[in-house]
């Protein structure tokens, strides 16, 4: 779930669509999110005004989350 909710916050550009897409609230994808980032002791995610930009460990994260999900399906 936290992976997915990563990479939905990735590919729809925010938290308030991953959330929309993923029929949970925005609190609950930013949490699931800073969870993974607590978890890693990494940010993955940073912000340039409004616009969401990776991390260059959200960058290698993520292709490996988007291979664990291909697998998981």
């Amino acid at each position: 779930d936290v992976l997915r909710a990563y990479i939905s916050v990735i590919d729809l550009g925010g938290y308030t669509k991953a959330a929309d897409a993923l029929h949970r609230s925005q609190p609950a994808i930013s949490l699931q999110v800073k969870r993974l980032e607590d978890l890693l002791q990494k940010k993955l995610i940073a912000f340039e005004g409004r616009e969401l930009k990776l991390t260059e460990d959200g960058e290698a994260l993520a292709i490996y989350a988007r291979q664990l999900l291909r697998l998981n399906l």
